[in-house]
């Protein structure tokens, strides 16, 4: 009995012992790896932050390469040294609240002296020192580059013979016909007032006799006072009547193919 027991305790103790060496090896290594993932975290947080504020000067220098002389634009005549100073500006505008331990210098590490503006392109380059936020790992700082690129607005003068423009009519809400002239008298309207005695005898330019507007009159309805115009064919009540108004939009000409084309302007 006593023998079983001393091999059951040494079994024992064993077990306990590997469990000790295992710990010994795995809690060091697991360490190891949470240092890594952490340091991949922090890296590509700078780096994304760094490529965006890259990018963001780039476009805005962009824009300022379209002045070419003095005084034009804020930062001057866009050249490689402007290119390097206003990127620096930009970095130190976007970190100036973020603690850079990971980039060796912090934002001064920053180099952009490979940054320049040539052939019609902003190109900004940083490279930086980058070393792990904990001390155990910091004896092998990794360089990093990141660019960013944006080309320049440098304007644009179109050739003469690939400009196509397309005619350009008018129409209205409620007329089956396109207008070539925005002046057309379809168009603008000229109102008159009188008795309604005296439109029901009157004529108008084309000599047609004026008719009750069917839209803002009643059949036997006579008011005091109509409206008509010197090319219609109806007296109305109401001077804001749809017959009187014209709401105008101008349109491209393809987009009217299935009107026809107003005699008074187009004809």
């Amino acid at each position: 009995m006593k023998q079983k027991r001393k091999k059951k305790e040494v079994q024992v103790l064993r077990q306990k012992a590997s469990l000790t060496v295992e710990c010994a090896v795995i809690l060091p290594l697991f360490f190891f790896a949470m240092v890594v993932l952490a340091s991949l975290i922090d890296l590509y947080r700078t780096t994304t932050m760094l490529q965006s504020s890259l990018c963001e000067s780039a476009k805005e220098l962009g824009m300022y390469a379209y002045c070419q002389e003095e005084g034009q634009s804020p930062v001057g005549v866009v050249e490689n040294g402007v290119c390097q100073i206003y990127a620096k500006r930009k970095i130190k505008e976007n970190f100036r609240n973020e603690n850079l331990i990971g980039i060796v210098g912090g934002v001064q590490g920053i180099n952009l002296m490979q940054s320049s503006y040539e052939n019609g392109m902003i190109s900004l380059k940083a490279s930086f020192l980058y070393q792990t936020p904990f001390v155990l790992f910091q004896n092998f700082p990794v360089r990093i580059q990141i660019q960013g690129q944006a080309r320049a607005w440098i304007g644009y003068t179109p050739k003469e013979e690939v400009i196509q423009t397309e005619e350009m009519v008018y129409i209205t809400d409620w007329e089956s016909v396109y207008h070539t002239d925005a002046s057309c008298t379809h168009l603008q309207l000229s109102i008159q007032s009188m008795p309604y005695a005296e439109a029901e005898q009157r004529k108008n330019i084309y000599n047609e006799k004026y008719h009750r507007c069917e839209r803002c009159m009643k059949t036997g309805e006579k008011p005091g006072i109509v409206y008509v115009t010197p090319m219609g064919n109806r007296y109305h009540k109401d001077k804001e009547c749809g017959g009187l108004k014209r709401h105008v939009k101008m349109i491209k000409k393809s987009q009217a193919n299935h009107l026809k084309k107003c005699e008074r302007c187009g004809g």
